[in-house]
């Protein structure tokens, strides 16, 4: 694909709250493994600190140390994945957006705070699997904001950042695409504003999908 003179090859992904519908299950799951532990956080109050790595927002929700964090880091996947993944919706316009770009040659990844097997489950969920050709998760390489997060998706890939573009709906996203120095890094507003993309690294802002798909795609992707 070519945008503004350059050649997109690959968009790279954050999965929740960007292609996925997570953040109140998320926030839902975290507010149990919490209360385990003794800290009372209602999960309307978990949801703006979504983004990094969930032991990082554990410790600094409870304000506990970091071995404290890892336990209920460890509580908090437990009840996720049994109890509230399944239910993860996509994110309105997520299916026509991934498959319009797989259909039209692009190669999609996934950079992603989650776990890597989370990530991985998530795509079986939404029956993308066979549209992502890599899945980074935390513990794959340095987690987002790092920008090693994108480029380890790349080099895998062989695909140069100029040639590549990053969809995120965090400070965490923008800052990693920016850093990587990608052709693009594409903001999609929710659960933070367009100032707040725009200061982290955005280079571009959308409210919906399907104005991802009219970057890369013009407006063919909307059908």
């Amino acid at each position: 694909m070519i945008h503004s003179g350059r050649t997109v090859r690959a968009a790279l992904f954050d999965l929740d709250g960007t292609l996925v519908d997570s953040l109140p299950t998320i926030a839902e799951a975290m507010s149990k493994a919490l209360a385990m532990h003794g800290h009372q956080v209602a999960p309307r109050d978990i949801v703006p600190f979504i983004g990094p790595p969930m032991n990082v927002m554990a410790r600094d929700l409870a304000h506990v140390d970091d071995a404290t964090a890892e336990v209920i880091n460890a509580d908090y996947l437990r009840i996720y994945h049994h109890e509230f993944i399944s239910q993860t919706p996509a994110r309105a316009g997520a299916d026509v957006l991934v498959r319009g770009l797989h259909a039209a040659g692009l190669t999609l990844g996934v950079v992603t705070n989650k776990v890597e097997a989370g990530g991985h489950l998530m795509l079986e969920i939404m029956g993308w699997t066979d549209l992502f050709s890599y899945v980074a998760g935390r513990e794959t390489s340095e987690p987002k904001p790092h920008p090693e997060a994108a480029l380890h998706v790349l080099r895998t890939l062989g695909v140069p950042p100029a040639e590549a573009v990053l969809v995120g709906d965090t400070e965490f996203d923008m800052r990693c695409g920016r850093a990587a120095g990608l052709a693009m890094t594409i903001g999609i507003t929710g659960s933070r504003t367009a100032a707040d993309l725009r200061t982290r690294g955005a280079t571009h802002v959308v409210k919906r999908l399907d104005e991802v798909g009219g970057l890369l795609l013009g407006a063919g992707a909307r059908a």
